[in-house]
């Protein structure tokens, strides 16, 4: 019963949200929605943090509403069948609007695995909307690129080719003005470096989707706890997206299982992956920050780990409000319960993140805690 009228609560607040306020705000952030799914217990948290937006976006804001109201009325054209809708504009032999889930930051990607979690049709509009609204053209240059289109000279595993990306002198100096991804347009707008990362894109191999998940996902995971100097923790604010971007990926692509799309959708989160680690300024990545955590054999469990935020009063305090580090233990969640073997791992890092956090670093502010940047 009580699943039910959460769940009950969770809709109506959701559809408020959604008519009485624009997914875009004046300050140019995304609408935060704080998404409960039915238990902590069973589920977990569901989360969308604020993401800057290139002020061009300010232009189409002002459609979005137009967007909203165009998808609602295509989803009852469909009789809600919000899958129906979602496939047919996203993979559509004309224009199809897949390429626009990787702008904003991967945030409609975000909501549209959510959508398809929840079973909701509010999300799945919403999702369309940031679809529209977020386009980027230069990503959609780079994912539609015929060189994607042809065989790779080599195909290397994400890791193999971060070490590559490391030391690739091409991809200095590009970010004059700090680190942050709302600043990607530097690289972007530079044609020698995007094709360096379209070659790296290009150079994924993607012959074994269930392996390469895997290795996206311990990838994300080292770029989240991992890249940070000896005994100062910290913990970069975009590089926390990634777990989430593979956790959305993981979902969409059992709904794409027969979509000649499969690959944009892999190509595009590892494009997102690729573009965070640049322009955070390429972080040195230790597995040891990680593996050195220590976690008693009792704790080592996913109750264990949210014991202490299911202990809190209803009103939750600390670090536990902020919705960006809740996602981010989610996604560990979600990766660790689906890694089986490699759940430790996922556990580790977990805990290390509630014993270390204390801020994000990474969005370019004065005094902000470091990676370890290579010199």
């Amino acid at each position: 019963m009580g699943q039910q009228v959460s769940r009950s609560m969770f809709d109506n607040l959701l559809t408020k949200t959604h008519v009485g306020h624009a997914l875009l705000q004046p300050d140019e952030t995304h609408n935060d929605i704080p998404i409960w799914r039915d238990s902590w217990e069973t589920n977990g948290l569901s989360i969308f943090a604020p993401v800057t937006k290139p002020s061009l976006l300010i232009l189409l804001r002002s459609f979005q509403r137009a967007y909203m109201d165009y998808f609602s009325m295509e989803n009852g054209r469909l009789l809600g069948n919000s899958k129906s809708l979602a496939l047919s504009y996203l993979l559509s032999d004309n224009n199809p609007m897949i390429y626009g889930l990787f702008g904003g930051f991967g945030q409609p990607l975000v909501y549209l695995s959510d959508a398809i979690e929840l079973q909701s049709a509010v999300l799945v509009v919403e999702s369309l909307v940031l679809t529209a609204v977020d386009w980027s053209g230069p990503i959609f240059d780079l994912l539609s690129h015929p060189q994607l289109s042809t065989p790779a000279q080599e195909s290397l595993p994400p890791e193999a080719i971060f070490a590559r990306v490391a030391y690739d002198g091409r991809l200095g100096g590009l970010m004059k003005s700090g680190p942050g991804y709302h600043k990607v347009s530097q690289i972007l707008s530079n044609e020698n470096a995007k094709m360096v990362i379209l070659d790296y894109t290009h150079q994924l191999d993607i012959r074994n989707l269930p392996r390469l998940l895997n290795q996206l996902a311990r990838l994300s995971v080292l770029l989240l706890c991992g890249a940070h100097k000896a005994d100062q923790p910290a913990f970069d604010y975009y590089l926390s997206s990634l777990p989430t971007f593979v956790c959305s990926l993981k979902i969409l692509l059992e709904s794409f299982q027969d979509s000649p799309y499969k690959v944009a959708l892999v190509r595009g989160v590892w494009l997102l992956i690729l573009l965070s680690y640049v322009t955070q300024l390429r972080p040195i990545v230790d597995p040891s920050l990680i593996s050195a955590t220590e976690v008693a054999r009792e704790d080592l469990s996913w109750e264990s780990v949210f014991a202490e935020f299911h202990s809190q009063p209803e009103v939750v305090f600390g670090k536990y409000r902020d919705a960006q580090l809740l996602r981010c233990l989610r996604s560990l969640q979600q990766l660790g319960n689906a890694l089986g073997a490699d759940e430790a791992f996922y556990l580790q890092a977990a805990w290390k993140l509630i014993r270390q956090w204390k801020r994000w670093t990474g969005l370019g502010h004065d005094r902000e805690e470091l990676l370890n940047i290579r010199l």
